[in-house]
Protein backbone atom coordinates (compact mmCIF):
# COMPACT_ATOMS: atom_id res chain seq x y z
CA UNK A 1 0.00 0.00 0.00
CA UNK A 2 2.56 2.59 1.35
CA UNK A 3 4.39 1.96 -2.27
CA UNK A 4 1.06 2.11 -4.42
CA UNK A 5 0.34 5.31 -2.50
CA UNK A 6 3.80 6.71 -3.03
CA UNK A 7 3.67 6.00 -6.79
CA UNK A 8 0.26 7.58 -6.90
CA UNK A 9 1.77 10.91 -5.02
CA UNK A 10 4.68 10.97 -7.44
CA UNK A 11 2.21 10.73 -10.44
CA UNK A 12 0.36 13.36 -8.89
CA UNK A 13 3.09 15.84 -8.36
CA UNK A 14 4.08 14.99 -12.20
CA UNK A 15 1.07 16.24 -13.45
CA UNK A 16 0.45 19.25 -11.19
CA UNK A 17 3.70 19.93 -11.97
CA UNK A 18 3.34 20.05 -15.78
CA UNK A 19 0.11 22.15 -15.06
CA UNK A 20 1.17 24.03 -13.33
CA UNK A 21 4.33 24.90 -15.88
CA UNK A 22 1.97 25.18 -18.74
CA UNK A 23 -0.19 27.46 -16.65
CA UNK A 24 3.26 29.58 -16.26
CA UNK A 25 4.03 29.93 -19.76
CA UNK A 26 1.31 30.91 -21.53
CA UNK A 27 1.05 34.47 -20.41
CA UNK A 28 4.71 34.24 -21.71
CA UNK A 29 3.45 33.37 -24.84
CA UNK A 30 0.76 35.89 -24.65
CA UNK A 31 2.54 38.95 -23.90
CA UNK A 32 4.73 37.97 -26.71
CA UNK A 33 1.99 38.35 -29.12
CA UNK A 34 0.47 41.01 -27.51
CA UNK A 35 2.85 43.22 -29.45
CA UNK A 36 4.52 43.30 -33.00
CA UNK A 37 6.29 45.29 -35.58
CA UNK A 38 4.32 47.36 -38.12
CA UNK A 39 6.24 49.42 -40.64
CA UNK A 40 4.58 53.04 -40.67
CA UNK A 41 4.43 55.60 -44.16
CA UNK A 42 7.94 56.74 -42.97
CA UNK A 43 9.77 53.41 -43.32
CA UNK A 44 9.98 52.96 -39.60
CA UNK A 45 10.15 49.45 -38.06
CA UNK A 46 7.94 50.02 -34.55
CA UNK A 47 6.65 47.76 -31.98
CA UNK A 48 3.21 48.24 -30.90
CA UNK A 49 0.47 46.72 -28.77
CA UNK A 50 -1.45 44.47 -31.01
CA UNK A 51 -4.76 46.06 -29.30
CA UNK A 52 -3.52 49.20 -27.35
CA UNK A 53 -5.90 50.58 -24.74
CA UNK A 54 -4.50 54.03 -24.59
CA UNK A 55 -4.45 55.69 -27.85
CA UNK A 56 -3.10 59.51 -28.63
CA UNK A 57 -4.30 60.32 -31.91
CA UNK A 58 -2.49 63.44 -33.39
CA UNK A 59 -4.19 64.82 -36.39
CA UNK A 60 -7.75 64.82 -37.52
CA UNK A 61 -7.92 62.84 -39.90
CA UNK A 62 -6.58 59.55 -37.94
CA UNK A 63 -8.97 60.48 -35.59
CA UNK A 64 -11.95 60.58 -37.67
CA UNK A 65 -10.55 56.97 -38.97
CA UNK A 66 -9.86 55.27 -36.01
CA UNK A 67 -13.26 56.61 -34.57
CA UNK A 68 -14.87 54.93 -37.75
CA UNK A 69 -14.12 51.52 -36.80
CA UNK A 70 -14.97 51.63 -33.35
CA UNK A 71 -11.80 53.32 -32.30
CA UNK A 72 -11.33 55.32 -28.56
CA UNK A 73 -9.00 57.56 -27.79
CA UNK A 74 -7.60 59.19 -24.22
CA UNK A 75 -5.79 61.89 -25.65
CA UNK A 76 -6.71 63.81 -29.33
CA UNK A 77 -5.57 67.19 -31.46
CA UNK A 78 -7.22 70.55 -30.91
CA UNK A 79 -9.02 71.13 -34.11
CA UNK A 80 -12.25 72.02 -35.61
CA UNK A 81 -11.77 70.10 -38.76
CA UNK A 82 -13.95 66.77 -37.79
CA UNK A 83 -17.09 65.30 -38.74
CA UNK A 84 -20.09 66.21 -36.00
CA UNK A 85 -20.39 62.85 -35.32
CA UNK A 86 -16.55 62.78 -34.06
CA UNK A 87 -16.54 65.99 -32.75
CA UNK A 88 -19.42 64.85 -30.21
CA UNK A 89 -18.07 61.64 -29.37
CA UNK A 90 -14.75 63.04 -28.11
CA UNK A 91 -16.11 66.03 -26.49
CA UNK A 92 -14.79 64.98 -23.36
CA UNK A 93 -11.40 63.49 -24.07
CA UNK A 94 -8.39 65.60 -23.39
CA UNK A 95 -6.54 67.41 -26.32
CA UNK A 96 -2.93 67.35 -26.22
CA UNK A 97 -2.46 70.65 -28.96
CA UNK A 98 -2.33 71.49 -32.17
CA UNK A 99 -1.53 69.07 -34.72
CA UNK A 100 2.02 71.19 -36.01
CA UNK A 101 2.59 71.79 -32.42
CA UNK A 102 2.12 68.96 -29.98
CA UNK A 103 1.98 69.38 -26.08
CA UNK A 104 4.82 66.45 -25.34
CA UNK A 105 4.29 66.79 -21.86
CA UNK A 106 0.32 66.66 -21.84
CA UNK A 107 1.18 63.67 -24.10
CA UNK A 108 3.38 61.69 -21.69
CA UNK A 109 0.99 62.43 -18.92
CA UNK A 110 -1.60 60.93 -20.39
CA UNK A 111 0.30 57.50 -20.52
CA UNK A 112 -0.31 56.38 -23.83
CA UNK A 113 0.52 52.70 -25.04
CA UNK A 114 0.40 54.11 -28.68
CA UNK A 115 0.42 57.32 -30.90
CA UNK A 116 -1.02 57.86 -33.99
CA UNK A 117 0.55 60.88 -36.02
CA UNK A 118 1.82 62.18 -39.29
CA UNK A 119 4.63 61.66 -41.73
CA UNK A 120 5.73 65.52 -40.61
CA UNK A 121 8.89 66.87 -39.51
CA UNK A 122 6.94 68.17 -36.16
CA UNK A 123 6.15 64.64 -35.52
CA UNK A 124 9.24 63.17 -36.23
CA UNK A 125 10.83 65.67 -33.73
CA UNK A 126 8.89 63.77 -31.12
CA UNK A 127 10.48 60.02 -31.30
CA UNK A 128 13.45 61.09 -29.39
CA UNK A 129 11.52 62.15 -26.37
CA UNK A 130 9.04 59.08 -26.98
CA UNK A 131 11.26 56.60 -27.34
CA UNK A 132 13.06 57.41 -24.17
CA UNK A 133 9.82 57.49 -22.22
CA UNK A 134 9.20 54.01 -24.07
CA UNK A 135 5.92 55.27 -26.14
CA UNK A 136 5.62 53.99 -29.65
CA UNK A 137 4.53 56.38 -32.30
CA UNK A 138 3.46 55.60 -35.20
CA UNK A 139 3.84 58.29 -38.53
CA UNK A 140 0.91 57.55 -41.02
CA UNK A 141 0.47 59.02 -44.25
CA UNK A 142 -2.79 59.56 -45.80
CA UNK A 143 -2.55 61.77 -49.33
CA UNK A 144 -4.30 59.53 -51.57
CA UNK A 145 -7.97 57.53 -51.30
CA UNK A 146 -5.81 53.73 -51.05
CA UNK A 147 -4.29 55.05 -47.74
CA UNK A 148 -7.72 55.50 -46.68
CA UNK A 149 -9.01 51.85 -47.00
CA UNK A 150 -5.37 50.63 -45.89
CA UNK A 151 -5.42 52.82 -43.26
CA UNK A 152 -8.99 51.62 -41.80
CA UNK A 153 -8.30 48.14 -42.38
CA UNK A 154 -5.25 48.01 -40.21
CA UNK A 155 -7.41 50.28 -37.33
CA UNK A 156 -9.69 47.68 -37.56
CA UNK A 157 -7.01 45.33 -36.91
CA UNK A 158 -5.67 47.90 -34.07
CA UNK A 159 -9.13 48.08 -32.45
CA UNK A 160 -10.35 44.42 -32.89
CA UNK A 161 -13.42 45.03 -35.08
CA UNK A 162 -12.22 44.28 -38.63
CA UNK A 163 -15.79 43.55 -39.23
CA UNK A 164 -16.67 47.29 -38.97
CA UNK A 165 -13.53 48.24 -40.96
CA UNK A 166 -14.83 46.03 -44.08
CA UNK A 167 -18.28 47.89 -43.84
CA UNK A 168 -16.84 51.42 -44.05
CA UNK A 169 -14.66 49.98 -46.54
CA UNK A 170 -17.48 48.29 -48.69
CA UNK A 171 -19.70 51.55 -47.97
CA UNK A 172 -16.47 53.90 -49.90
CA UNK A 173 -15.31 51.52 -52.14
CA UNK A 174 -19.32 51.16 -53.50
CA UNK A 175 -19.78 54.87 -53.69
CA UNK A 176 -16.18 55.07 -55.34
CA UNK A 177 -17.43 52.88 -57.96
CA UNK A 178 -20.60 54.49 -59.24
CA UNK A 179 -18.67 58.22 -59.26
CA UNK A 180 -16.25 56.14 -61.72
CA UNK A 181 -19.10 54.83 -63.67
CA UNK A 182 -20.89 58.33 -64.21
CA UNK A 183 -18.01 60.01 -65.11
CA UNK A 184 -15.87 57.62 -67.53
CA UNK A 185 -15.06 58.46 -70.85
CA UNK A 186 -15.52 61.53 -70.45
CA UNK A 187 -13.75 64.87 -71.99
CA UNK A 188 -10.92 65.65 -69.82
CA UNK A 189 -10.62 69.57 -68.37
CA UNK A 190 -7.33 70.58 -67.51
CA UNK A 191 -6.98 72.05 -63.67
CA UNK A 192 -5.09 73.56 -61.23
CA UNK A 193 -5.28 73.57 -57.55
CA UNK A 194 -3.84 76.11 -55.44
CA UNK A 195 -3.27 75.91 -51.27
CA UNK A 196 -3.29 78.88 -49.45
CA UNK A 197 -2.11 79.27 -46.17
CA UNK A 198 -0.63 82.13 -44.17
CA UNK A 199 2.80 81.01 -45.16
CA UNK A 200 2.83 80.23 -48.70
CA UNK A 201 0.78 79.58 -51.75
CA UNK A 202 1.23 76.11 -53.39
CA UNK A 203 -0.35 73.86 -56.14
CA UNK A 204 -1.29 70.62 -55.63
CA UNK A 205 -0.07 67.65 -57.40
CA UNK A 206 -1.13 64.19 -58.19
CA UNK A 207 0.48 62.97 -55.35
CA UNK A 208 -1.82 65.13 -52.52
CA UNK A 209 -4.50 63.95 -51.81
CA UNK A 210 -7.00 66.15 -53.81
CA UNK A 211 -4.99 65.88 -56.77
CA UNK A 212 -4.88 62.00 -56.45
CA UNK A 213 -8.91 61.93 -56.48
CA UNK A 214 -8.87 64.77 -59.81
CA UNK A 215 -6.66 61.93 -61.79
CA UNK A 216 -8.88 59.51 -60.89
CA UNK A 217 -11.69 61.34 -62.57
CA UNK A 218 -9.87 61.87 -65.15
CA UNK A 219 -8.86 65.39 -65.12
CA UNK A 220 -5.33 66.74 -66.22
CA UNK A 221 -3.11 68.71 -63.25
CA UNK A 222 -1.04 71.26 -65.38
CA UNK A 223 1.00 71.13 -61.56
CA UNK A 224 2.58 67.62 -62.30
CA UNK A 225 4.23 68.62 -65.45
CA UNK A 226 6.65 70.93 -62.69
CA UNK A 227 6.76 67.90 -60.11
CA UNK A 228 10.37 66.44 -59.98
CA UNK A 229 8.85 64.24 -57.04
CA UNK A 230 11.23 66.00 -54.26
CA UNK A 231 7.80 68.69 -52.92
CA UNK A 232 6.51 67.78 -49.91
CA UNK A 233 3.28 66.06 -49.79
CA UNK A 234 2.55 66.60 -53.02
CA UNK A 235 2.91 70.31 -53.32
CA UNK A 236 5.18 73.24 -55.60
CA UNK A 237 5.03 76.63 -55.26
CA UNK A 238 2.05 78.29 -56.72
CA UNK A 239 3.84 80.23 -60.27
CA UNK A 240 1.69 82.69 -61.42
CA UNK A 241 3.08 83.18 -64.74
CA UNK A 242 3.11 79.03 -65.33
CA UNK A 243 -0.53 79.49 -64.63
CA UNK A 244 -1.42 81.92 -66.82
CA UNK A 245 0.61 80.21 -69.47
CA UNK A 246 -1.04 76.81 -69.18
CA UNK A 247 -4.10 78.51 -68.86
CA UNK A 248 -6.40 75.91 -67.18
CA UNK A 249 -9.80 75.01 -67.76
CA UNK A 250 -10.77 75.37 -63.75
CA UNK A 251 -9.03 76.70 -61.00
CA UNK A 252 -9.85 74.83 -57.23
CA UNK A 253 -8.99 77.06 -54.24
CA UNK A 254 -8.23 75.64 -50.62
CA UNK A 255 -7.67 76.92 -47.71
CA UNK A 256 -6.65 76.06 -44.24
CA UNK A 257 -9.15 77.82 -42.85
CA UNK A 258 -13.10 78.25 -42.51
CA UNK A 259 -13.78 81.81 -42.19
CA UNK A 260 -15.71 83.02 -45.58
CA UNK A 261 -14.20 86.10 -45.24
CA UNK A 262 -10.51 84.60 -45.48
CA UNK A 263 -11.67 82.33 -48.30
CA UNK A 264 -13.42 85.62 -50.49
CA UNK A 265 -9.81 87.31 -49.77
CA UNK A 266 -7.80 84.55 -51.11
CA UNK A 267 -10.11 84.12 -54.03
CA UNK A 268 -10.14 87.77 -54.77
CA UNK A 269 -6.63 88.24 -54.45
CA UNK A 270 -5.45 85.30 -57.35
CA UNK A 271 -8.11 86.57 -59.76
CA UNK A 272 -7.37 89.68 -59.52
CA UNK A 273 -3.95 89.20 -60.13
CA UNK A 274 -2.63 91.07 -63.61
CA UNK A 275 -1.28 87.20 -64.66
CA UNK A 276 -4.46 85.80 -64.11
CA UNK A 277 -7.10 88.02 -65.51
CA UNK A 278 -7.64 86.81 -68.91
CA UNK A 279 -7.31 82.85 -67.71
CA UNK A 280 -10.52 81.25 -69.08
CA UNK A 281 -11.21 79.77 -65.93
CA UNK A 282 -11.50 83.27 -64.49
CA UNK A 283 -14.00 84.41 -67.51
CA UNK A 284 -16.11 81.39 -67.23
CA UNK A 285 -16.55 81.26 -63.89
CA UNK A 286 -14.69 77.99 -63.39
CA UNK A 287 -12.41 79.25 -60.17
CA UNK A 288 -14.35 77.18 -57.04
CA UNK A 289 -13.56 77.65 -53.75
CA UNK A 290 -13.42 73.39 -52.09
CA UNK A 291 -14.99 72.94 -48.99
CA UNK A 292 -12.94 73.18 -46.47
CA UNK A 293 -14.02 70.23 -43.80
CA UNK A 294 -13.85 68.14 -47.19
CA UNK A 295 -10.47 69.54 -48.71
CA UNK A 296 -8.27 71.26 -45.84
CA UNK A 297 -7.61 67.66 -44.56
CA UNK A 298 -8.02 64.31 -45.65
CA UNK A 299 -11.60 63.88 -45.49
CA UNK A 300 -11.20 59.99 -44.47
CA UNK A 301 -14.68 57.95 -44.60
CA UNK A 302 -16.15 61.50 -46.29
CA UNK A 303 -14.34 60.46 -49.30
CA UNK A 304 -17.13 59.80 -51.14
CA UNK A 305 -18.76 63.50 -50.44
CA UNK A 306 -15.39 64.73 -51.82
CA UNK A 307 -15.37 62.61 -55.22
CA UNK A 308 -18.57 63.97 -55.65
CA UNK A 309 -17.73 67.84 -54.98
CA UNK A 310 -15.29 67.21 -57.57
CA UNK A 311 -16.71 65.44 -60.19
CA UNK A 312 -19.87 67.73 -59.67
CA UNK A 313 -17.48 70.84 -60.85
CA UNK A 314 -15.67 69.02 -63.31
CA UNK A 315 -19.02 66.93 -65.20
CA UNK A 316 -21.97 69.00 -64.27
CA UNK A 317 -23.74 68.06 -67.23
CA UNK A 318 -23.59 64.01 -65.29
CA UNK A 319 -24.35 65.79 -61.96
CA UNK A 320 -27.50 67.38 -63.08
CA UNK A 321 -28.68 63.45 -64.12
Amino acid sequence: MNRMTGGIIVLLLAVSGFFLFRGQSEPVVNQLSARYGVTDSAGRQVEIPRQPQRVIVLNASNLELFYAVGGKVVGRPTTEALPQAVKDAVQQVPTVGITPNPNIEQIIALKPDLILGVNMPFHHNLIPVLDKAGIPILLQSLENYQQIIDTLRFYGDLTGKPDQADAQINQIQSRYEEIMNHNKDRVAPTVVVVWGSPESFNMATSRSFSGDLLKRLGAVNIADQGDDGGGQMGYVPLSMEYVAKQNPDMVFLITHSSDEKINEKFRNELTNHPAWRGLKAVKSNQVHQLPYRLFAVNPGTQVGEALTVLAGFLYPEVAKQ
